[in-house]
């Protein structure tokens, strides 16, 4: 007997979950700076999967379709529920001239960028994941993706080490 589409797509899920379910979890909660923020765009990044056609999954180029669909998810979530540095944390992260506490405050430096740039960095940096496979799953060329991720790079070099010099 055949499987209905909704077992079918509950065994999409579950499997998807088994990949890449620690990945799309953490690249929530680095983005959101949120647990609960987190638990809520991840639920809903897998409500996205489940809903998606069969035509749209594509086993060869799986993951980045699925970090392409969490993507679209979690810049819509950010841009409503993320996190913002208030002006005077701003002021007073910049204040701080000692470089070990700039250190210190890294997460606060990282969420002063774009969240595309926060999700470029976390995808080509922190997990490491080959730039023809992030550039598909944000749909930028592979070109344009090297020179926003020194950019994004520099400009958290400067932040950092600005209060140095």
């Amino acid at each position: 007997m055949a499987k209905s589409s909704k077992a079918l797509s509950s065994d999409f899920v579950g499997r998807v979950v088994e990949l890449y379910g620690d990945t799309l979890y953490d690249l929530c909660h680095s983005v959101l700076w949120s647990g609960s923020n987190a638990q809520i765009a991840f639920r809903s990044i897998l409500k996205d999967l489940r809903a998606a056609s069969r035509k749209q999954r594509f086993q060869a180029h799986e993951r980045p379709w699925v970090i392409s669909v969490a993507c679209a998810r979690l810049r819509a979530f950010a841009q409503r529920h993320g996190r913002k540095l208030t002006p005077s944390e701003q002021i007073m992260l910049d204040a701080n001239s000692d470089l070990q506490a700039r250190l210190k405050q890294f997460d606060a430096y990282f969420h002063r960028l774009p969240v595309d740039d926060q999700i470029l960095l976390l995808l080509r940096d922190k997990y490491g994941l080959p730039y023809g496979e992030i550039a598909t799953a944000l749909g930028i060329p592979e070109g344009s993706l090297k020179i926003q991720r020194q950019q994004s790079v520099r400009a958290l070099e400067e932040w950092l080490w600005e209060a140095r010099t």
